[in-house]
């Protein structure tokens, strides 16, 4: 196994966690991953970490980096903001950059595709490759989904009902909602409300974007596929490539995602 170093960085409002995989031998790139929100990082933890081995054995150095105020990383959710998870970013490639010297690939899953993306976007010069897993394409449909969890979760219990509109509508009073245990602050839900991945300026990016499909031979996603042709339309350079499992993001118990795992190493079997 290769060497793995945990260790925190300082960033914006304190510190945060991160894992890290030694590559084996000279290192041929980096990888910088970024996790979903909530419950969704969890249940992929296991499977990004064996992505994560499986790069390192192949002269990768990959980075896992819990964002402020989840995981093992410092602070709460509920002072968490879009701004200061850039910043996490940023501080875990300055890491990198300093200790391995070589070109960083952003990693995002879910959420933090739709995170990769924008931060990609605003350091044209750091970041010119992403890969992308299962990634959100619309904050504003995200939003909407998480919300949706609550009003789930009240109607179960006979409380109070309440609306996604309402809810809203207390965000951006700056009011959190907690969502499945999480406190979200109003400020983080009105940042995602806003970001849609095809208006991300990635002209100057090679995406590798995977996306599961229901079973294999069937196509990407309507919504997927035109937030690709967006992306291609402004002169980024997108390899979509469907991947049959189950969702790891959304199950309980665990899983494996075999096919991801093997689209995804091949990837980075060739230098790059």
């Amino acid at each position: 196994m290769r060497k793995l170093t945990p260790l925190f960085l300082d960033s914006l409002l304190g510190r945060v966690f991160a894992l890290y995989y030694a590559p084996a031998g000279p290192a041929r790139g980096a990888l910088l991953y970024i996790p979903p929100l909530g419950e969704e990082m969890n249940r992929c933890r296991a499977l990004v970490a064996a992505q994560a081995r499986a790069c390192a054995e192949r002269g990768y150095a990959v980075m896992l980096l819990d964002l402020y105020g989840t995981g093992d990383s410092g602070g709460e959710l509920a002072d968490a903001s879009w701004d200061a998870w850039r910043a996490d970013i940023a501080a875990a490639a300055d890491w990198l950059h300093g200790h391995i010297g070589v070109a960083i690939t952003l990693w995002g899953c879910r959420l933090g595709a739709l995170l990769a993306a924008d931060v990609a976007s605003r350091d044209p010069a750091r970041y010119t490759r992403l890969l992308l897993w299962q990634p959100v394409i619309d904050g504003k449909t995200f939003v909407t989904q998480t919300l949706r969890q609550r009003v789930a979760f009240l109607m179960d219990r006979s409380l109070p009902p309440e609306t996604t509109d309402q809810m809203r509508a207390e965000s951006r009073a700056g009011k959190s909602v907690v969502v499945s245990g999480y406190v979200i602050p109003g400020a983080l839900i009105n940042a995602i409300d806003q970001l849609r991945i095809a208006e991300c300026q990635l002209s100057h990016v090679h995406i590798d974007w995977l996306e599961n499909i229901s079973e294999p031979g069937k196509p990407l996603s309507i919504g997927s596929q035109k937030a690709i042709d967006g992306l291609r339309s402004q002169g980024a350079e997108v390899r979509a490539q469907p991947f049959s499992a189950p969702p790891i993001w959304q199950l309980h118990e665990r899983d494996e995602a075999a096919d991801l795992l093997a689209k995804t190493t091949a990837l980075f079997e060739c230098a790059p």
